[in-house]
């Protein structure tokens, strides 16, 4: 961990944001002293803010990738936290950044013991989040200078970044399994279970305005919102899964029922075995961007079975075709 490190607390009263900070690095040493600590190099600052989206608005315009940093904001889920990527001196820095409101119950709670629901439900989905700080310094050390150098062409500009957040969704919930509670898990599991269930009938639905309107941007902005809640849904799924060494009948009767015989099981199927194949050799023999490829494989699969075939034009751009 770094010597150095601060919680930079935005918004916050001065008396509230001790208490976080405090709490906060309470965590953090708890969480290098574990058999196997989290990498926190490259973490030199943890940003809590009240205005969460806000603050994200204005480290995209320095973030490490030189793109917008997007979260989930929909009626059925809303980001509370993300992880970023800025430039610093000839390297590369990582930031947590916390919604206030959020981190606040770890030391808002009435109850204020460590046993209470309320601080352990938040304890995980940080420790979730510090996951994200030790896999994002694994890849940078073993990607060798490629991670967030490599401009991605033709339809790989759409695969491979859900390819990314897969992977890193699956790996923070393995990582973070010990310390998720049964209400962590049950949130993880519905949020599963709806999007299958909502998922197919929006996006045909979707796909016969296009077909009046012709507006290709809209609609492929709905698949990659839509659509792409629901995989990271099973990502995050999966990572209980193995980290748990459980079923998905064994982590949640109903997700089970209503993903057996749909249209997203086969590629439940398929990602659960690249995910698994990828942690088996993470990341010591993760030698470049190819570590991926299964997995950008089974985007592309998914992409297909949701009415969308995508292929790369001579002009390296993305040509998508919706039968």
């Amino acid at each position: 961990m770094e010597a150095n490190l601060q919680v930079q607390c935005q918004g916050v009263q001065e008396e509230l944001a001790i208490k976080i900070g405090n709490a906060i690095s309470e965590l953090l040493h708890a969480l290098s002293g574990l058999a196997e600590p989290l990498d926190f190099r490259r973490m030199h600052r943890i940003i809590v803010t009240a205005d969460f989206s806000q603050t994200l608005a204005q480290l995209s315009e320095s973030s490490a990738s030189g793109n917008s940093i997007d979260h989930t904001n929909e009626e059925y889920a809303v980001a509370v936290a993300k992880v970023i990527l800025l430039p610093r001196d000839d390297g590369i820095e990582i930031v947590p950044v916390f919604n206030a409101q959020f981190v606040s119950k770890l030391v808002l709670n009435e109850e204020s013991e460590k046993s209470s629901s309320n601080f352990q439900y938040v304890l995980h989905l940080m420790h979730h989040e510090f996951c994200h700080v030790h896999d994002d310094n694994k890849k940078i050390d073993a990607l060798k200078g490629v991670m967030l150098k490599h401009t991605h062409e033709g339809k790989d500009s759409l695969l491979f970044p859900l390819a990314e957040v897969c992977w890193a969704e699956y790996i923070a919930n393995y990582m973070s399994s010990s310390t998720a509670t049964d209400n962590n898990i049950e949130d993880i599991a519905s949020s599963f279970k709806d999007a299958i269930e909502r998922t197919k009938g929006e996006i045909d639905a979707e796909i016969e305005l296009y077909r009046r309107h012709a507006n290709l941007d809209h609609l492929m902005n709905i698949f990659q919102r839509h659509g792409g809640f629901l995989i990271k849904c099973a990502s995050y799924t999966l990572g209980y899964i193995d980290g748990l060494n459980v079923s998905i009948g064994e982590l949640s009767h109903e997700a089970h029922d209503v993903l057996k015989g749909s249209y997203f099981e086969r590629t439940w199927m398929r990602l659960s075995e690249a995910l698994s194949k990828m942690r088996e050799k993470y990341p010591n023999e993760w030698s470049g961007l190819d570590a991926y490829d299964a997995l950008v494989d089974v985007m592309d699969s998914y992409y297909q079975e949701m009415g969308f075939y995508l292929s790369t034009t001579e002009g390296e751009g993305v040509y998508v075709s919706i039968p």
